[in-house]
């Protein structure tokens, strides 16, 4: 029986959907506000939580927040106050469904609890690999392949690729797949951890941008997976990595552990970008723009001309930028077929506010590099210490940056 946690400031609604809910065989556990939630979901770990978005105390988003820091586990979220705005931050934050209370009624919201939920059992959904890691490429095809030969393994998992490739997508695949279904899969800023900090003792530990580890950091990890073997379930805990540098290179720089990098790219699964596999475009497109006209209550298609212009663009962001670009186009407009003029003029509108956004980055980035420069005294190793990276990457920003050091220092 799977159990499901409700939670709304409301009593008398809170009531009636728990009665609902067990009504449709469901165990119910039931929290008034954000704060009371979180402490019922770590004592009693329910299968799917339903949660008001506005709650005095602590609210809906904060209680989210806590909830994707230590688990997948489902979260649909509603209010009487729903807007695109509220809808897209909520969904962004990683609510599975969010609902205007306003336009669902308790049978529909009951309805949406056994979508989300593969059984009464409390399993979670077992994701559609095709419909998650999309494309017909030889390269997808084998993205594919691997993740289906890794997932049962015990072995640490590496995911690489740019920015906006999937690199998360591939890791929860990988874990809801595996061996370590239906356990937490604790995501981690590789940068923020310190030995010492908490991990959980079984599911998974997905350290995001394993490459800005601490030296203390990677000496750690490199202790505990040492003696993993492959051809075994884990354990204990399971460990997920993802960088967008390579970790090869970074070794024989002497800019990370080889101990801990020599596991890590034993098992790696390299993404491919979106400008080489454009033949993938047009597939990836039909199910986002499926995916965000059923979240935003707007069904829509893209014309051929539309596919065709989708195709012609660099997406330097990848997956991630064309996902943008395809909720703001449906947001923006109640058209029932997307065009090109659509897409040109929001992917015009994006380029003005990135360009905005990386000159102000490549500002900061100068300063932060000249202070590091300054307080290292010209000391390119020190400075790379102050910065957390590595002697190369430091030598690249300073070339980048056209700063002339003073080597009589």
């Amino acid at each position: 029986m799977s159990t499901i946690l409700v939670v709304d400031d409301h009593e008398q609604a809170r009531h009636v959907l728990a009665m609902e809910l067990e009504d449709a065989g469901f165990s119910v556990l039931e929290a008034g506000d954000g704060q009371e939630a979180w402490n019922r979901f770590v004592e009693s770990r329910p299968d799917l939580v339903i949660t008001d978005m506005k709650m005095p105390h602590s609210d809906g988003m904060e209680l989210l927040s806590r909830i994707r820091s230590r688990s997948e586990t489902p979260v649909i979220m509603f209010t009487a106050y729903g807007t695109v705005d509220t809808a897209v931050s909520a969904l962004k934050a990683g609510a599975n469904e969010f609902v205007s209370s306003v336009d669902a009624n308790v049978d529909e919201l009951v309805d949406m609890v056994r979508g989300t939920l593969i059984d009464g059992e409390g399993n979670e959904t077992l994701p559609d690999l095709e419909s998650r890691l999309v494309g017909s490429t030889r390269a997808m095809l084998r993205v594919r392949e691997q993740v289906t030969g890794l997932a049962p393994l015990g072995t640490p998992v590496l995911v690489s690729g740019e920015s906006g490739t999937g690199r998360d997508t591939t890791v929860g695949a990988l874990h809801s797949l595996g061996a370590t279904a239906g356990g937490e899969l604790v995501r981690v800023d590789a940068a923020a951890f310190e030995p010492g900090d908490w991990i959980p003792d079984s599911g998974a530990v997905y350290l995001d941008d394993v490459d800005r580890l601490t030296p203390e950091a990677q000496a750690y990890w490199a202790d505990r997976v040492a003696h993993v073997r492959s051809d075994t379930p884990p354990t204990g805990v399971r460990l997920f990595a993802s960088t967008t540098d390579s970790i090869a290179t970074l070794v024989q720089q002497n800019g990370f552990s080889k101990e801990l990098g020599e596991v890590l790219i034993r098992f790696e699964i390299d993404l491919p970008p979106l400008r080489d596999r454009r033949e993938d475009i047009p597939a990836i497109a039909s199910i986002l723009v499926d995916r965000i006209g059923r979240r935003l209550g707007r069904p829509v298609v893209l014309s051929a001309a539309a596919n065709e212009y989708l195709q012609t663009q660099r997406w330097p962001g990848n997956v991630a930028e064309l996902e943008n670009v395809l909720e703001k186009v449906i947001a923006f407009s109640r058209a029932k077929e997307i065009r090109r003029q659509a897409i040109d003029d929001v992917l015009q509108d994006v380029e003005e506010s990135v360009a905005g956004i990386r000159d102000r980055r490549d500002a900061q980035e100068r300063d932060a590099l000249l202070n590091a420069i300054e307080v290292a005294g010209g000391n390119v190793t020190r400075a790379a210490e102050i910065l957390g990276k590595s002697r190369t990457a430091v030598y690249y920003l300073i070339s980048k940056h056209g700063i002339r050091l003073n080597r009589g220092r």
